[in-house]
């Protein structure tokens, strides 16, 4: 049984001192001694033989630390302040079994504190881990155990090694310092130690360090600086993205962008672990496209991959993909700069200034992050006085050549394995922490996100025209529904979808996949920008829509259609009679338009998201079917709420079953035309000799050769 002195330091007036030491007293950890050291008289029960009390008057605190270190004779201590107390009477059995398990020379332990008759436990989720090099400073941020005396467990040998530091350095001081000399520092889930708080006592505020870095990286920049290093830079614009399934399908237009605003060309390496076969042939197709860049796809080896694989993506909301970009000094190893790019920007002019910016002897040059983390104040958790040096890390030029000569890869890979609990934002935590102070800061208009322009700071705000790269962060993004979206962010989202017109039309994707004609049936003017959103954010190249207007206000969807026909080709417009069948109202609409597909939904309903008629119409082409549904969702509005049923995304033939067989086998999907594409051809013989809607369903059903259904959403129905 390892033995521990228990050393009390008070003044000898604090209100709670008789508790402390009655608490030391009552544990039934019977290898302790408790001492308790004073610097005035105070009466205490001295019947216990394990109780010492030592009086020195006119001693400072601090120094009575000293002597009663120098009085105790175990080989670990802990200390507890007057004014706290240890919880329950097997506090030290428990941290003592912990310490032998752990194999450690100093016990932090949990934070919990009483107030009032409460004992408040901050952090009770928290799992017992190694403190390292690499993390003893994050401890030391987020947990208070760092910034109080009592609670924790030293190794007597440890307190020998700080020399006058015991009676010198701040409680915060003194535990980094310990943290960096202790063989094994571990931090210890288990809270028995209550720290009192009252009027005149809070919680232990973090002191922040003048050089407060994780890494050495500073150092060795600063030295770069000093001996005045010449880069060379490369001629060839290089530039890396990282995807994965998800972003492998958005990229399209940011390469477009590139390529559109940098005729000079260059090459484009796309970094990638596994995928699934449809992102794989994206990515490939788009190598080709190209004229001026060479696309390069570079995967992961089954090494890398596994490395990945370690790093926690427990608490923070990004993908594994996020973490990619680390390795690319190693993934191109004769590469000496790249230009990292998240796969949600868009560029608007030419790199060629940015890529031969001088980065003054760092490793990375980057952008502060004005628009999001600086304004919600998780940079000042982070770095508190230094906040506004947080930078976004979605766009980052890359000195490889230094960052390779110094080994910096290895080592910030350890530094992530051991501190990604203390991340919120993954990898852009980890670069701004451990690259602190070795970034050279470029101009805002390099990485211009979003939210700058609704900023209410208008020297914030910038034009479009003169924005290098704008960064669609946050949730709001160019290819989901815009009309909630802020106005002020409206011209960047219809910029992204001037570029992926002009993509389109420039590669001739239209001619690729069949026309898809949507009906919208308009009885109320009220949702339909929501409604044809959601068809002008879909990915599929070759789309018409037809506008037929049964609604009681005419001009005000005109004044909506003729908004979008500003943005859109193909959009036409009618007004309908309210009388007419829906028969009569689909067949003017068929007379109208001319795409050998066709879908319908009313005006009050939305498409789910921008991927179904891409998946739709390629299932369909490739199956040979003349009839494809998908799922609805629907919304509640009263309630605001989403319903549905279990989606499986498989696709299921329901050639030769009636609409009432399917409406029972799936409810919700086909007891309504909305969301069924079919072929023009399927449509026309339906509408013939059918006047409801069940009519045209039941028709266009019986009259259909291959059908299917898909089991995904594809669109909302709002009741």
């Amino acid at each position: 049984m390892k033995e521990i002195s228990l050393i009390v330091v008070t003044q000898g007036d604090e209100a709670g001192v008789k508790q402390c030491v009655e608490s030391c007293l009552c544990q039934d950890y019977t290898a302790c001694e408790i001492i308790v050291v004073a610097n005035a008289s105070l009466e205490l029960p001295q019947t216990d033989p394990r109780l010492k009390v030592i009086v020195r008057p006119q001693t400072s605190l601090n120094e009575l630390r000293l002597i009663g270190v120098q009085v105790a004779t175990a080989p670990y201590v802990m200390f507890l302040e007057a004014t706290d107390f240890l919880i329950g009477t097997t506090a030290l059995t428990t941290l003592m079994a912990h310490m032998v398990d752990q194999h450690s020379d100093l016990l932090i332990t949990n934070v919990v504190f009483a107030q009032e008759n409460q004992l408040i436990y901050l952090h009770p989720k928290d799992t017992t881990a190694l403190i390292t090099v690499n993390n003893y400073l994050l401890y030391a941020r987020l947990y208070e155990s760092f910034r109080r005396l009592g609670g924790n467990v030293i190794a007597k040998s440890l307190i020998g090694l700080l020399g006058a530091g015991l009676t010198t350095l701040s409680v915060q001081n003194l535990y980094l310092k310990l943290c960096q000399i202790a063989q094994r520092p571990v931090y210890d889930q288990f809270a028995c130690y209550a720290y009192r708080l009252t009027d005149e006592r809070s919680q232990p505020a973090f002191q922040w360090q003048a050089d407060y870095h994780l890494s050495n990286l500073a150092e060795l920049a600063a030295a770069n600086r000093i001996q005045g290093q010449q880069v060379t830079i490369p001629n060839e614009l290089t530039i890396a993205i990282c995807v994965d399934d998800y972003s492998a399908t958005k990229i399209a237009v940011l390469l477009y962008s590139i390529e559109a605003n940098n005729p000079q060309g260059g090459v484009i390496y796309l970094v990638h672990g596994p995928l699934a076969a449809p992102a794989k042939q994206a990515l490939i197709a788009l190598s080709y496209r190209l004229a001026h860049f060479r696309v390069k796809l570079l995967e992961l080896s089954a090494v890398d991959q596994y490395l990945l694989e370690q790093i926690s993506l427990e608490g923070n909301h990004l993908p594994r993909s996020a973490y990619y970009r680390i390795l690319l000094p190693n993934l191109l190893p004769e590469v000496d700069r790249v230009l990292y790019l998240d796969y949600d920007t868009l560029v608007l002019r030419d790199l060629t200034a940015l890529w031969h910016s001088d980065l003054a002897g760092n490793f990375l040059g980057c952008i502060r992050d004005q628009g999001v983390t600086i304004k919600n104040g998780w940079a000042e958790n982070l770095f508190g006085p230094d906040a506004n040096n947080y930078f976004n890390s979605g766009v980052l030029l890359m000195d490889l050549a230094l960052l390779r000569k110094y080994g910096v890869t290895g080592y910030f890979y350890q530094f992530i394995l051991e501190s990604t609990k203390f991340f919120v934002l993954g990898d852009q935590d980890a670069y701004n922490l451990y690259f602190k102070d070795a970034v050279q800061y470029l101009p805002i208009e390099n990485n211009y996100v979003t939210q700058l322009l609704e900023s209410s700071d208008s020297a914030e705000h910038r034009e479009l025209a003169k924005v290098t790269i704008l960064h669609f962060l946050s949730a709001k993004k160019p290819w989901k529904d815009t009309t909630s979206y802020p106005a002020a962010m409206l011209p960047a989202m219809r910029l992204y979808r001037q570029y992926r017109q002009a993509m389109q039309t420039e590669y001739q994707l239209a001619k690729q996949v069949p026309q898809l004609t949507v009906l919208v049936l308009v009885d109320d003017e009220h949702d339909l920008a929501r409604c044809l959103e959601s068809i002008y954010y879909q990915d599929y190249p070759n789309l018409a829509v037809a506008v037929l207007d049964a609604s009681s206000q005419p001009e005000q969807v005109l004044a909506i259609c003729q908004d979008y026909q500003t943005l859109y080709d193909h959009l036409e417009y009618q007004v309908v009679s309210s009388a007419a069948t829906l028969s009569e109202t689909l067949a003017r609409g068929l007379a109208q338009t001319h795409g050998e597909l066709v879908t319908l939904l009313s005006a009050r309903n939305w498409f789910n998201n921008n991927q179904p008629f891409m998946e739709l119409v390629s299932y369909l082409q490739t199956h040979q079917l003349d009839l494809i549904s998908g799922m609805r969702m629907r919304f509640v509005a009263a309630e605001g709420a989403f319903y549905g049923y279990p989606v499986t995304k498989e696709f299921t033939s329901t050639t030769g079953l009636t609409s009432k067989v399917l409406a029972t086998k799936y409810p919700g999907d086909y007891d309504c035309l909305s969301g069924m594409l079919a072929k023009r051809q399927l449509w026309q013989e339906a509408l013939q000799v059918s006047e409801n809607e069940q009519m045209v369903l039941a028709q266009l059903l019986a009259a259909s050769h291959q059908s299917a259904t898909w089991r995904d959403y594809v669109w909302v129905q709002k009741e």
